[in-house]
C-alpha cells in the first residue's frame, strides 16, 4: 500500500531536511497514526504520499505506483485512489451538503445515476442524510467534518489520509470522527491519520508511527507503548 526505502527531503528553497532516511510500509487495510510536534516531518510525509512532493533521495511507493517515476499525468489517477480528509474542511460554502459531495464523483466524470444513488448511501454512513439540503454554515464543526468525510469516500478510494481531523471539533466529537474512521477501517480501508491528540491515540489501540526532527523514532503495534509526545 505505502512503501519508503531511505526516503530523504530537503527543500532545495531553504535547506531544511523534512524527512531524513525514512524507511517504513504499510499495509493495505492497516489504521496508522502519524504523531510529532510541529516542524517533525509529518506534513512533508503527507506531501511526499500525495505527490504534492518529490522525495529528494529513496523511493516511495503507494498502491503499486512508483512515486519517483510517476508522470505528471498519471498523478490525477493516484489521486483518486485517496480521500483526504483537512482539518479545516475545505467545503463549497454555496453548495448544499449533498452537492459538496456530489461535487466530487463529478470531478472524476461519474453519470449522475451514480451520483443519485451513491451520495444518500454515504452520508447516511456519517450519521448526515437528514441534513443533505443544509450548507455548512448551518452545520456544527463536527458535521462538517463529516462532511469533508463524506466526500472523501464517495468515489471508494483505498487509501484515506485525515490530517488532523479532529483540530477543529469539541473532544466529544472528536471520539466520533474517530471512532467512525476505525469503522471504515473495518470495511477495508486503508486509513492514515496524523493527529497531536495524545489522548485519542491511547483510545484506539492502532499501530502509531512517531517522527521527529524527520526521522521515524517510534513505530508501534499498540497505542499505549507510544512514546510521550
Amino acid at each position: 500500500m505505502i512503501e519508503f526505502h531511505n526516503v530523504t527531503k530537503i527543500y532545495s528553497s531553504n535547506g531544511t531536511k523534512a524527512l531524513d532516511n525514512v524507511t517504513l510500509s504499510i499495509a493495505k487495510g492497516e489504521f496508522v497514526f502519524i504523531v510529532g510536534a510541529s516542524g517533525a516531518g509529518k506534513s512533508t510525509f503527507l506531501k511526499l504520499i500525495m505527490h504534492e512532493e518529490s522525495p529528494t533521495k529513496g523511493s516511495i511507493i503507494v498502491n503499486d505506483m512508483h512515486l519517483e517515476k510517476l508522470k505528471r499525468r498519471k498523478v490525477p489517477y493516484l489521486r483518486r485512489t485517496m480521500g483526504i480528509v483537512f482539518q479545516d474542511f475545505r467545503l463549497i460554502s454555496k453548495m448544499t451538503v449533498y452537492e459538496n459531495v456530489a461535487f466530487a464523483m463529478r470531478c472524476i466524470g461519474k453519470k449522475n445515476a451514480t451520483i443519485k444513488k451513491r451520495v444518500p448511501y454515504i452520508l447516511e454512513l456519517v450519521g448526515l442524510k437528514d441534513k443533505a439540503n443544509d450548507h455548512p454554515s448551518e452545520l456544527s464543526g463536527g458535521e462538517q467534518q463529516r462532511v469533508a468525510l463524506a466526500r472523501a469516500l464517495v468515489n471508494n478510494p483505498s487509501l484515506i489520509i485525515a490530517d488532523e481531523p479532529t483540530g477543529n471539533v469539541d473532544p466529544e466529537m472528536s471520539f466520533e470522527i474517530m471512532q467512525l474512521l476505525s469503522e471504515i477501517n473495518k470495511r477495508g480501508t486503508t486509513v492514515l491519520v496524523v493527529t497531536h491528540e495524545h489522548n485519542l491515540v491511547e483510545n484506539f489501540s492502532k499501530r502509531c508511527i512517531k517522527i521527529d526532527d524527520g526521522r521515524v523514532i517510534s513505530d508501534t503495534g499498540v497505542a499505549p507503548e507510544m512514546v510521550a509526545i
